[in-house]
């Protein structure tokens, strides 16, 4: 008998029972990936919003703007009141 070439692909030591295995690995894979890329989104969420919340809290208190103009007021009030006392 000549060689025949095919193409079927062989495993070592399927069976039907491999292949009902197989289906639940996958099916467990699948719910793990699912749960891996939900728990990278949350994740993700939580760092954004300590972010934000960082950004704020460095926004709080006042502006250099502010203490600037404040700066400036005082120092024109001490310079009036100086020159009334003379």
């Amino acid at each position: 008998m000549a060689y025949m070439r095919n193409d079927l692909i062989s495993r070592a030591g399927y069976s039907g029972v491999g292949d009902i295995w197989d289906t639940i690995g996958s099916a467990a894979g699948s719910v793990l990936k699912v749960y891996g890329a939900e728990q990278q989104a949350q994740g993700a969420a939580a760092q954004s919003n300590r972010d934000l919340q960082a950004a704020l809290a460095a926004q709080q208190g006042p502006s250099t703007v502010t203490i600037l103009l404040v700066g400036g007021l005082a120092v024109g009030a001490y310079l009036l009141f100086r020159r009334h006392k003379e």
